[in-house]
């Protein structure tokens, strides 16, 4: 399990213990019983040592040997008790310090817990000799139980189901040509266990096109060991059909030489898991005589693809639920599917859901409802969970081999995440506090826990385990369903989540438990766990609907070994009762209705303080009690407006976070904090910076500040500030009186973030009423009801101009107030909100800043001076109402990124296509773009370019080479659309078409656009008929909604790729070509089309508005997206 963390603290604690036990006497008790205390310590410590040798073993054998596990399960609870008591007596060490006090109190029977502990470990050693556990110290191997059978090229592409996309994606990824002349090019395949990589990779291997490319094929299935020597030989082995008894890497390397000297070769690796480049240099140069080598790589880890990538990463996804739905299919019926009203149609999308959209474990759980024709036996399967399923070795073994791959490190951080409910969305930043207060980060030296716990996160989402798009310091994710499922697998009943509908009867007492509920019953009954349990070492209790509703004589007296305290509720709490939360570490109390007792101050293990919503009219006096203290968080307590002084006395205290609190002042010894490095006080009624800031400024990587322009003064003496600048400027200027800043002075600043709090009706009327602008030039709010103040965007810009002149002042003051805001040439990167000039200063356009990233929201500039900027790689323009203009000039060349959203009066794009580095552009809700320059012809670059109705003159034929291509076309107002879109030279790349609210459009030109898969038709009221020319030959996906005065679709039968076509609410379609037996339709809200189904004997159903064809066949009031 994650005991080598464990014991691992264990050791930790008491080596930082055995010198205290040196240093303090005890009150309770002579010198002889200090001496045999620390013996015992001394004894405990190596047989943990002892203990530690041999947990190796035994994780690798644990998801097999049931033995094993609860050998671990012992191991853990006996570890668990050793911890409470040294960290019991590591709480009277701090205590004596708090106090000043030379002796330690210690409870009389501390020597006997340890002495009893002592004798557990020495007993449950014992059994290691029955388990045949061995002492490991060498590099870690593997289970080979949990080995995946090795992989080969063979696959029937009949059997597969919704990859084809992928599939042509990815060889058009293998066959493009590189840039840089290298002869050896790398594209990774890159996704967690099951998910299909290989069988993608499959389908590549054995497509004619690649056939037809390459003249030599290989295949081999890598797993955990990269072996260079092997591997050539097993390359070799694949490309000849003949075996290869050579042993020297030499002659192996010159035997390749000799025989694919001068050949196209096309290698898959399926498999990997190795780290080390030097490994794999090692290997690819051995293939340097080819004339073309093209390697297809699978992997489960993003590291990996990092290392032997030269081509993007192909990240796989997900199947989708109609995907799913369909591998359902084939394996639980075969070819004769039940009609619409089976029950087991019905169970069977229940099933799906608990399969994550996963293909392994849908074709597992599919497979085995196929043998089973009961409806009974499907309701066991849907009420039981997966692992509990006969086919859960099937299901899991990919997963498990991922786990049992992890760092030991990263197991006990992984498996801790199945405390929360599926679906919970995980704030990385909270969950690696929580992690800390359990003890499963290290501090490795050189970094701090902190930086420690987020590369434990980015390693768990390198390898697929978490979900979403990361980002540092600000990254939120999900668990999929099945891996959450994995997780509560192994963890097996330390970790719960129960919710107000199911009040749970805990088989053994929990370490960690989530409670979501409200009711009566949950708080006060006795199977409430926290009254009882007294293991429990985590507690989240979120009330999300929690009002007035008040439970008496709660409290925390007998879950004396919790680490980490969340509650969002609370009328009445028996608050005394947190004093017996010794081990306490991490807590945060939300919306709690009364004051913060003093005891509070007596939990000296406390890391993480957060009060949100609290009733703290005042502050703990005796807060520097708390000496282990390293983050206070203070939000939204209208109350507190006075921090005490004994803030300053918090010597551990590294983050100070101050939100929405009428606090008057910062301490004016807040410099005594000599460990803190992020200061934040926003939305507070501090008026000044205590001069005491500056002894510490050097440490300071983050200060967050609101200021008046006569306050910016402050920042004079900061020179030596580091990290990141975030300054809101509040009210008017009095230019006259603004001191100097000396921001320029600062020469280890990274980021400046400069905003000004709006006080300007037009631009609150802009923001706070999410105004976008169609194409008819209709304002719309969020609500989709016109604005009626605001008749078009012209109005709006129009309005700006008749108070050009109170504008042009504001904007002045602005300018004026920014130059005196000049950073040092250093700064990395710089954020502008609501700046209102219509220039920026001369500083921001001077060619020896370093910037490398720009950001500007809310900002009235015309003009963007960013051409001389060398450094500069990403620009992201927001809501900046008043450029119309882009000129070729104002982007520097070594621009990779550029996002422009919501720029409504833009009107020209230029210079693009100078920009060779580019790698993404994104532009969207600009209602007046009309010209965008083409992109550089870039392998790598992605396009995407949405709600721009007015955008005609550009060129999409230069873009044939970017890895994909949609166009979504929004509130279009012409009859016919410009020549270049369904050009079959200019679109000859679009694979996506999207068109909303095209009210006026009568005819589809997209024919001869042979690479379209998917169109997709909102609200074009005025289409009538769509004729067989309009519809390529290769279309698989077709969605037509809301097109009042469509009456007849033609061509249908054509498409012989067409796999989904939906049908929804055209009221007067009276006509649709008969499909295929292959294709799947889905028709609702088209009564005309009644008299179709009669005449052509096909099924009609009223209930659902299906219409079935052959014996594949959806239904609209259950085709989920709801299936996840």
């Amino acid at each position: 399990m994650w005991l080598d963390g464990a014991i691992s603290n264990l050791l930790s604690l008491g080596a930082k213990l055995l010198p205290a036990v040196s240093q303090f006497s005890l009150s309770s008790s002579g010198e002889s019983h200090q001496n045999q205390i620390e013996t015992e310590l001394k004894k405990l410590m190596k047989l943990l040592e002892w203990i530690k040798a041999r947990l190796y073993d035994a994780e690798e054998r644990e998801i097999r040997d049931r033995s094993v596990k609860l050998w671990l399960k012992e191991l853990r609870g006996v570890a668990y008790d050793a911890e409470d008591v040294l960290d019991e007596y590591h709480y009277e060490v701090l205590r004596a310090q708090v106090e000043a006090r030379r002796s330690i109190q210690v409870p009389d029977d501390m020597l006997n817990k340890i002495q009893q502990i002592r004798c557990k470990f020495d007993e449950i050693t014992q059994d290691r000799i029955a388990l045949q556990l061995s002492e490991e110290e060498a590099p870690r191997r593997y289970n080979s139980d949990l080995q995946i059978a090795p992989t080969s090229h063979c696959v029937v592409e009949l059997d597969i189901i919704g990859r084809e996309r992928e599939k042509e994606k990815l060889i058009d990824l293998v066959l493009s040509k590189s840039h840089d002349g290298k002869t050896i090019s790398v594209v990774t395949i890159v996704g967690t266990g099951g998910i299909g990589k290989t069988t993608l990779a499959q389908l590549v291997y054995n497509d004619q096109k690649i056939r037809q490319t390459f003249d030599k094929f290989g295949w081999v299935c890598v797993s955990e060991d990269f072996n260079v020597q092997r591997l050539i030989r097993e390359v070799v082995e694949s490309i000849t059909g003949k075996p290869c008894d050579l042993t020297n890497l030499s002659v192996i390397q010159d035997y390749i030489s000799k025989d694919i000297k001068g050949k196209n070769v096309f290698l898959v690796l399926d498999d990997v898991w190795n780290e080390n480049r030097h490994l794999w240099e090692s290997f690819w140069k051995s293939f340097m005589s080819v004339s073309l080598l093209k390697i297809l790589v699978t992997t489960r880890n993003e590291s990996v693809a990092r290392i032997m990538q030269t081509l993007p990463t192909f990240k796989i996804n997900y199947m989708s639920n109609k995907q799913s739905w369909r591998l359902f299919q084939r394996y639980a019926f075969g070819e004769v599917v039940p009609n619409r009203g089976s029950k087991l149609v019905e169970i069977g999308k229940l099933i799906l859901k608990k399969c994550g959209n996963l293909p392994l474990v849908i074709k597992s759980i599919a497979s085995l409802l196929r043998h089973e024709p009961e409806e009974e036996s499907w309701r066991e399967i849907l009420d039981s969970e997966l692992w509990e399923l006969d086919v859960r070795n099937e299901i899991f073994e990919p997963l498990q081999i991922s786990y049992a791959r992890l760092p030991t490190y990263l197991k006990p951080c992984f498996l801790y995440c199945s405390m929360f409910p599926k679906d919970h969305l995980y704030d990385a930043e909270e969950l690696v506090q929580l992690w800390i207060s359990q003890g499963y980060v290290q501090n490795n030296g050189l970094k701090n826990k902190k930086k420690v716990g987020w590369e434990y996160i980015k390693q768990l989402w390198q390898r697929s385990f978490f979900q979403g798009e990361y980002r540092e310091k600000e990254f939120k994710f999900t668990l999929h369903d099945i891996i959450h499922d994995l997780a509560q697998s192994i963890s097996g009943h330390g970790c719960y989540s129960i919710g107000e509908d199911m009040v749970s009867s805990f088989s053994e007492e929990p370490y960690h438990l989530y409670i979501v509920g409200r009711s009566k019953e949950l708080i006060e009954t006795d199977r409430t766990p926290f009254r009882k349990f007294t293991t429990l070492r985590t507690l989240h209790f979120v009330e999300q609907y929690f009002f007035g509703f008040s439970t008496t004589g709660f409290n925390f007296s007998e879950a004396k070994s919790l680490r980490a305290l969340k509650l969002e509720w609370g009328d009445y709490l028996e608050y005394a009762s947190f004093v017996n939360l010794k081990h306490l570490r991490y807590m945060c109390l939300n919306s709690l209705p009364q004051r913060l007792p003093e005891c509070i101050c007596s939990l000296y293990n406390l890391q993480y303080l957060t009060l949100d919503s609290c009733r703290v009219g005042v502050m703990l006096e005796n807060i520097q009690n708390l000496v282990s203290l390293e983050e206070l968080t203070i939000s939204y307590c209208y109350d507190l407006r006075v921090l005490p002084t004994s803030v300053c006395q918090l010597k551990a205290l590294q983050k100070l976070f101050i939100r929405n609190c009428p606090v008057m002042e910062l301490p004016r010894d807040i410099g005594n904090l000599t460990k803190l490095q992020h200061l934040t006080f926003v939305d507070t009624k501090v008026r000044s910076l205590p001069p005491s800031l500056n002894k510490i400024i050097k440490n300071i990587k983050a200060l967050n500040v609101n200021l008046e322009c006569s306050t910016i003064g402050w920042l004079d003496h900061l020179v030596d500030l580091g990290g990141t600048l975030n300054i809101s400027i509040k009210g008017g200027c009095n230019l006259e009186n603004v001191p100097c800043a000396n921001i320029e002075s600062m020469h280890k600043l990274h980021c400046l973030m400069l905003g000004w709090n709006l006080n300007f009706s037009v631009m609150d009327e802009l923001e706070d009423g999410c105004v976008f602008i169609d194409y008819n030039g209709n304002g719309i709010d969020s609500g989709d009801e016109v604005i009626s103040e605001i008749d078009s965007h012209d109005e709006v810009i129009s309005k700006i101009d008749s108070d050009d002149e109170v504008i042009s002042k504001i904007g002045s003051d602005d300018e004026s107030l920014i130059c005196c805001l000049k950073p040092h040439p250093n700064l990395k990167k710089l954020e502008i909100h609501d700046y209102r000039s219509r220039t920026f200063p001369c500083w921001i356009e001077n060619p020896t800043l370093l910037l490398e990233s720009i950001v500007l929201k809310y900002c009235q500039a015309t003009f963007l001076p960013f051409g001389g900027l060398h450094k500069l790689k990403h620009l992201k323009l927001e809501f900046c109402y008043l450029l119309q203009i882009i000129q070729e000039d104002s982007l520097p060349l070594m621009l990779e990124e550029i996002k422009i959203s919501k720029c409504h009066n833009l009107i020209s794009v230029t210079g693009i296509q100078r920009l060779k580095s580019l790698v993404k552009l994104d532009i969207n809700n600009c209602s007046k773009l009309c010209w965008l320059d083409h992109c550089w012809d870039s392998k790598t670059c992605t396009i995407t370019v949405t709600r721009c109705p007015k955008l005609r003159k550009w060129r999409l034929q230069q873009h044939l080479s970017c890895k994909e291509v949609e166009l979504w076309i929004w509130g279009y107002g012409g009859r016919t659309f410009p020549d270049w879109i369904g050009n079959p030279i200019s679109c000859a790349s679009l694979e996506k078409i999207e068109l909303e609210q095209c009210t006026f459009i009568t005819f589809l030109p997209f024919g001869g656009l042979q690479k379209l898969k998917q169109l997709i038709i909102f609200f074009c009221l005025n289409l009538q008929i769509i004729q067989e020319e309009s519809l390529p030959l290769g279309l698989e996906e077709i969605e037509i909604s809301y097109c009042d005065n469509l009456i007849s679709m033609k061509g249908i039968q054509r498409l012989k790729s067409l796999v989904k076509l939906d049908i929804i609410d055209c009221e007067n379609l009276c006509w649709l070509d008969h499909c295929g037996k292959t294709n799947i339709i889905t028709v609702s809200g088209c009564p005309k089309l009644r008299e179709l189904c009669s005449q052509h004997d096909i099924c009609y159903k009223d209930s659902c508005d299906a219409i079935q064809i052959g014996s594949s066949y959806e239904w609209t009031e259950s085709e989920p997206d709801s299936v996840a």
